[in-house]
């Protein structure tokens, strides 16, 4: 068979599957999906969740951290109470994305050393111990540096391996739904409900909105400690690779409703052997594509929901609306509803069709926004209510787009590089968010061309995004981790 050799001066090259090999794994895989698909299809959807939950329940313990987690990104980019916004320094406020950061590097080079069970244990106590510290201590700012810190290093030692695992735990025909759930839908409910109680928390009271905060953390933290314990399963990909076939196929017994070894089981060990073979020989090269793309949506994910955008959310409300804090739970509700909706959309629409509606519109609703700033008139009470439903509307869309961005995570990368590759570009965006954190908006103060600015390039990204999405992005609906990663595998780097 004729074989498509790269040049070794193109930069990106096109490399289609032509092996025998790849094209008779493409065959099997194909019949053993198609067989699959026809078997969950016949029963009802009620019946093909019930005997997949306990796969999303083995990530049941990173999803209450990643909710933790939610609430304090909130609270980092400006959703906080009055009283802190006066006495806290820029180290506090920016701590948790600091925190995040290490304990990605940790859980992205670090985490194969140990079972994904005894990690979520330790990231559901880290969780425990910094919600305890804030909750006993009022406005104490080094307890509540102390607590954050805690938190932000529980979920970035999380976020790699659960995404990871979250994609090999999962039957292929699940996969989306159950990696988003895991990731994206907990952390927009975190978000939902800082922005709630932000504005809603009585300022004189003697319990404070951050000891409430501590106290949440603390009780989550202890179910996701109870989840850990009891629920969390080894992926049988790993299991396979540490040459314990047995335990693999325990593991795969546990993962379905009534608890038994099948064909299907059996079928399902052969794919995840073909996978662990296929993924020896795949070096960083065949990394760095999927790398660039997922890094570039992730960051623009950052953008979306960044201080900045909590700063235009207060000035257009405050003029419209005045202290009213109905704007703001719209606002969170409405990212909440695209995040969620999406999440659990993701293997009938697919990944790639909400990408591309999320991109689209929300970048197009940011220009819109943006013209709103632009000019040097002052801003009409017209042009400020215009604003912030354009920008209420935009947090719909941006919750669309950026859902599939975790099931992306868990099936682009080469396996040997996975946990690497997602701590990346989960660190750069939290980068974003932490360089947006240093902008001075007492300087800004009424001046509307640097919102108009941001949301001009943020539009233009989102829309830049758009496109490059539609030419780069694959679409891995009700596909084996393994074609997934041939799809990904379409636009690599020739070796030198």
């Amino acid at each position: 068979m004729q074989t498509e050799r790269p040049s070794p001066d193109d930069g990106f090259h096109v490399v289609p599957i032509h092996s025998d090999a790849e094209q008779h794994i493409h065959r099997n895989s194909d019949r053993q999906r198609e067989l699959i698909l026809q078997n969950s299809q016949t029963s009802p959807c009620c019946n093909r969740d019930l005997r997949n939950q306990p796969q999303a329940n083995a990530v049941g313990a990173a999803a209450l951290i990643f909710l933790t987690g939610g609430i304090h990104i909130a609270w980092s980019i400006g959703f906080d109470g009055v009283l802190v916004q006066l006495e806290v320094t820029n180290h506090v406020q920016i701590c948790w994305f600091v925190g995040a950061i290490i304990g990605a590097l940790l859980g992205g080079f670090f985490s194969r050393w140990f079972p994904y069970k005894t990690l979520m244990e330790f990231c559901s106590l880290l969780t425990i111990t910094g919600g305890i510290v804030m909750a006993v201590n009022r406005m104490d700012l080094d307890a509540l540096l102390a607590g954050r810190y805690m938190n932000g290093l529980a979920n970035g030692l999380a976020i790699a391996p659960t995404l990871a695992v979250a994609g090999e735990l999962s039957v292929f025909y699940k996969r989306g739904t159950h990696t988003s759930a895991a990731e994206q839908w907990p952390t927009t409910i975190g978000i939902f409900v800082q922005i709630v109680c932000s504005h809603s928390w009585d300022v004189q009271s003697d319990f404070t909105e951050e000891q409430f905060q501590g106290v949440l953390s603390g009780v989550l933290g202890s179910i996701a400690l109870l989840l850990a314990f009891l629920l969390s399963i080894e992926s049988p990909v790993d299991l396979l690779k540490q040459g314990n076939e047995q335990g693999a196929i325990q593991a795969l017994s546990r993962l379905q409703r009534p608890r038994a070894v099948t064909a299907e089981t059996y079928d399902q060990v052969r794919d995840h052997r073909t996978y662990v073979e296929h993924h020896r020989s795949m070096g960083w090269r065949h990394a760095l594509p999927a790398l660039v793309r997922l890094s570039v949506l992730r960051a623009l994910y950052a953008l979306s929901l960044s201080m900045m955008v909590a700063f235009t959310l207060a000035w257009t409300s405050t003029e419209v609306y005045g202290d009213s804090s109905g704007p703001y739970v719209l606002f969170g509700f409405l990212r909440l509803m695209g995040s969620f909706t999406t999440s659990f959309a993701l293997d009938s629409l697919g990944r790639k069709i909400p990408l591309l509606l999320g991109l689209v519109i929300s970048g197009g609703l940011a220009c819109g926004l943006a013209s709103r700033f632009a000019g040097s008139h002052p801003l009409t009470f017209s042009d400020n209510r215009m604003a912030l439903w354009l920008l209420l509307i935009y947090q719909l869309f941006a919750g669309i787009a950026f859902a599939p961005s975790s099931s992306y995570l868990s099936e682009a990368f080469p396996r040997r590089f996975k946990r690497p590759c997602i701590a990346i570009s989960y660190i750069l965006e939290m980068i974003v968010q932490l360089l947006l954190c240093q902008v001075d908006f007492a300087a800004i103060g009424s001046d509307s061309s640097y919102v108009a600015l941001y949301f001009f390039i943020l539009g233009g990204l989102l829309l830049a995004g758009f496109l490059f999405s539609v030419w780069y992005m694959p679409e891995t609906k009700d596909t084996t981790l393994l074609q997934a990663q041939f799809k990904f595998q379409e636009f690599v780097i020739p070796p030198a």
